[in-house]
């Protein structure tokens, strides 16, 4: 069976802009530009969160499995200029964050949302990280049994995200308190100022990677983001029915029960 829910709230955050927000663009970007010699390095990441109120009712009823796996999917709208290979991770934000009302190409500014510089309104505003510049804060590792952090890889080409998440989720439904469902960071590996080139910073290094472009939720096509439940509902019963063979076999449909 398969079950989709889609998000919330999405934006992405850009160093090179501070404290613009962008919620309302149509594409969210993993970018990174660099100047010439690569000693200046800036990024974005993307935010994007997805309510799990029916899937927590759902799994406590018994409709949805607790083995269920979840995917991250996101569409690919035209990324540019990607190097050969490279991985994408997503982690769970570890603060709350307003999505805003800003666009990139707003002129005058709107900072009335989360920025990389701050999780919250242009009002009483609060710095994602008081020590740092930022571009939101997540976890990572592990907990227990379930993963904190996910990955993608991309070869030779743009592709769409469908990324599992299923550690990520789980901690999200089954640890209580201890990680709230803030959504999920998803960016390149390392961090800001890191340049130790050919360590796995990709964020960092001087190496260019290209412009991960995807449709945020906010798109006029049929491709916005996706939190998808997987999980394994077939039952069957033989009986005394003979093996289907030659055209009785060939003239069979198989369709998902209840896709919408």
């Amino acid at each position: 069976m398969h079950y989709f829910e889609f998000p919330t709230k999405d934006t992405t955050l850009y160093e090179d802009s501070g404290s613009q927000n962008t919620s309302l663009d149509e594409i969210l970007e993993v970018r990174k530009d660099m100047n010439d010699d690569g000693s200046v390095v800036e990024v974005s990441r993307i935010l994007i969160k997805f309510d799990l109120t029916y899937i927590s009712e759902s799994i406590e009823s018994g409709l949805i499995p607790s083995n269920a796996n979840y995917y991250l999917n996101l569409y690919d709208a035209n990324s540019t200029g990607l190097h050969v290979s490279q991985n994408l991770y997503a982690y769970p934000v570890s603060r709350s964050w307003n999505e805003g009302s800003g666009k990139r190409d707003s002129r005058p500014v709107i900072e009335d949302g989360c920025s990389w510089k701050w999780k919250d309104g242009d009002t009483g505003r609060t710095q994602w990280n008081e020590v740092s510049q930022s571009g939101g804060t997540w976890y990572s590792g592990s907990d227990g049994q379930y993963s904190l952090e996910a990955s993608q890889s991309f070869t030779n080409e743009a592709a769409d995200l469908r990324m599992d998440v299923t550690g990520i989720v789980n901690n999200w439904i089954y640890s209580g308190s201890s990680y709230a469902n803030e959504g999920f960071m998803v960016k390149r590996s390392g961090s800001v100022g890191n340049t130790d080139s050919g360590s796995g910073v990709t964020e960092g290094d001087s190496t260019q990677y290209g412009q991960l472009k995807f449709f945020s939720r906010d798109t006029s096509t049929i491709y916005p983001p996706k939190l998808e439940v997987v999980w394994d509902d077939h039952s069957w019963s033989t009986g005394s029915l003979a093996p289907l063979t030659g055209s009785a076999l060939e003239d069979t449909v198989i369709y998902f029960k209840g896709l919408r």
